[in-house]
């Protein structure tokens, strides 16, 4: 493992033994080193491999950006938020986060603050991810004195959620959301009522959504036994035609095809919050 860059004599860019990049922490594990000299493996207590899916350009000009602090407060908060979410996040979160913490650590020094369109969406579709976040944001604040708004969280829940659920990145992340988004307005929509993020049977059909619309970008098909889900469509019309129309809304903006599988077991979850 050599060294690429050091951050601090704390945090460095290292290349490993088959030429991959990493960040890697751990007490004086770049003191005194220059690019291409060797680390101490023993003094590396954190790794995280790095995506630069975005490209070269990107990459180094995101680690211009960032400082060591930045990085060592969003490797904290990254596994708090595990910890809290008990799941591991990809290693891609670690600059990523860093780079959104120390911009919003620079906007809060000077009064900026900004919410986002997604926010209400996001603690309905991602209600872990979310009510982690606001524990990252208390204790954020804590760590650094600055006065961090509640809505930052929504900002911290895409990286948790894109670090979890995406393997192609923030855009895959924010389209899933607001297809979601879409799809729970034309479903308040055809019942003529709002869907509220505190019932349960809302809750059950947002996370049913989540994976159609994930089975959707890749292409996996869902097996369904089709005699019973037919059984249920006969008896609730207004449930299927709901389905139905996201179906067509899903065709005419994505060139979707829905199948009748997906749409039928829509129609079993449409019937829970429609009775509800």
């Amino acid at each position: 493992m050599r060294l690429r860059k050091a951050l601090n004599n704390n945090v460095a860019l290292v290349l490993d033994s088959n030429g991959e990049e990493a960040v890697v922490m751990g007490r004086g594990v770049a003191f005194n080193l220059k690019p291409g000299m060797e680390l101490d493996p023993k003094l590396v207590e954190k790794r995280f491999a790095l995506d630069r899916t975005s490209g070269r350009k990107d990459f180094d000009a995101l680690l211009q950006r960032i400082s060591a602090e930045d990085v060592e407060l969003a490797s904290d908060m990254i596994r708090m938020g595990e910890t809290i979410l008990e799941y591991h996040c990809s290693d891609g979160i670690l600059l990523t986060l860093s780079d959104h913490l120390g911009l919003m650590l620079e906007r809060a020094k000077k009064g900026l603050y900004f919410g986002t369109p997604l926010e209400w969406d996001i603690r309905l579709i991602y209600p872990k991810e979310y009510q982690a976040s606001m524990e990252v944001v208390r204790e954020l604040r804590r760590r650094t004195g600055c006065d961090i708004p509640d809505q930052e969280a929504a900002f911290i829940a895409l990286h948790f959620i894109n670090a979890n659920f995406s393997e192609n990145g923030m855009q895959e992340t924010l389209l899933c959301t607001k297809i979601i988004q879409n799809i729970l307005t034309i479903c308040q929509r055809c019942y003529g009522r709002e869907l509220r993020e505190d019932d349960f049977h809302v809750s059950r059909f947002v996370t049913h959504v989540r994976w159609f619309v994930r089975r959707q970008i890749s292409g996996e098909k869902l097996n369904v036994d089709l005699a019973i889900a037919r059984m249920v469509a006969e008896q609730c019309p207004k449930d299927y035609k709901c389905a139905q129309r996201i179906g067509e809304f899903l065709r005419k903006t994505y060139g979707w095809e829905v199948s009748e599988g997906e749409s039928l077991y829509l129609t079993l979850h449409l019937n829970r919050i429609s009775m509800n």
